[in-house]
């Protein structure tokens, strides 16, 4: 197996044991194994130690090894907006999973919105799940048209131009921490969907990892809620969809987030908390993170955000516009 890998990349464990009855995992991974067999660690972003333990009628010995994970050249990339809004730059996938259940992990480096922007209101897109068109898309009356759809950012409290505050979006409501955002400076971030019955949705966002009493949580109970899909389902990055020349919601300007969003795993069913902090270090590491992955690309670049998980059905988005600028640093 390589000890030493590039960042988004994996290795292969393989190990063999004699007159094992039994082996546990821990650290990097977790589980009963095989006596022998081999493991594929799935993309890395982290130096990872595996340790196996295996017991025989003599007792138990274990053994560890670390995967140490370089980011490629001494550097990481990311993708940069800078909140003006003045042209199209947005990231998308097309006809993604059904919005429940799922899981989204990024990281991002938030920044204040420019004072004398050319579209000054006050809105950023970090990412949603919705209408890749008009918010308001159905004739839901009650929620003026709006449904089917969830979303996790800095939002202006109160709008258009208040100070942000990191929310969830969700049922034509903005839930928000009551606190400005602590601008410049990094966030791991992760939001869960989940769907309980047909009638009941539950919304997590863990806007400051690996601190998770930071957490905004929402459920709707609402059988018309999310019952339906818009027109043309998407999950945009960076800014909002496009409806006749201005922003989803009529604004001027994209709604387009102001700094760098870096680190995407996107996962098409619901992880533990566990589980979400075990992938942020190290991709692809538990069973639901394998399972569940649906796109990665921990270092996007404006000219690659192409999926790099291990295995599967590739899920390349594509950009509405122009690419966002490239941000890189070493490491």
């Amino acid at each position: 197996m390589p000890g030493s890998v590039t960042s988004g990349s994996g290795s292969t464990l393989t190990w063999s044991s004699t007159d094992a009855t039994s082996c546990t995992s821990s650290g990097g991974w977790s589980g009963t194994r095989p006596i022998s067999g081999t493991y594929s660690t799935g993309a890395l972003s982290a130096s990872t130690t595996y340790t196996l333990a295996c017991t025989g009628a003599g007792g138990t010995t274990s053994a560890s090894t670390t995967v140490s994970v370089s980011t490629g050249g001494g550097r990481i990339y990311g993708l940069e907006w800078d909140g003006q809004g003045t042209q199209r730059r947005m990231l998308y996938w097309s006809n993604p999973f059904p919005i429940y259940d799922a899981t989204y992990v990024f990281k991002v480096y938030p920044r204040k919105k420019p004072e004398g922007s050319v579209y000054p209101n006050g809105y950023y897109t970090t990412f949603f799940w919705g209408n890749n068109g008009n918010f308001r898309w159905s004739d839901y009356d009650y929620l003026w048209g709006v449904n089917t759809y969830y979303g996790a950012h800095p939002y202006p409290w109160y709008p258009p131009n208040g100070p942000g505050q990191w929310e969830i979006s969700v049922y034509a409501e903005d839930y928000v921490t009551g606190t400005e955002v602590v601008w410049d400076r990094w966030y791991t971030q992760a939001f869960r969907a989940w769907r309980e019955s047909s009638s009941v949705t539950h919304h997590e966002f863990y806007y400051d990892l690996p601190d998770t009493s930071k957490v905004i949580r929402t459920t709707v109970n609402d059988p018309r809620w999310a019952a339906i899909n818009p027109p043309s389902p998407a999950i945009v990055v960076g800014q909002a969809p496009n409806h006749n020349g201005v922003s989803w919601g009529g604004y001027p300007g994209w709604e387009e987030f102001n700094g760098i969003i870096r680190g995407i795993q996107i996962y098409s069913g619901l992880l533990s908390v566990n589980d979400i902090l075990s992938e942020i270090n190290s991709p692809q590491s538990t069973d639901a993170g394998r399972n569940f992955m649906w796109y990665l690309n921990v270092n996007p670049r404006p000219t690659d955000v192409t999926d790099k998980k291990a295995g599967g059905t590739p899920r390349n988005p594509a950009w509405d516009g122009s690419p966002a600028r490239e941000w890189s640093q070493a490491q």
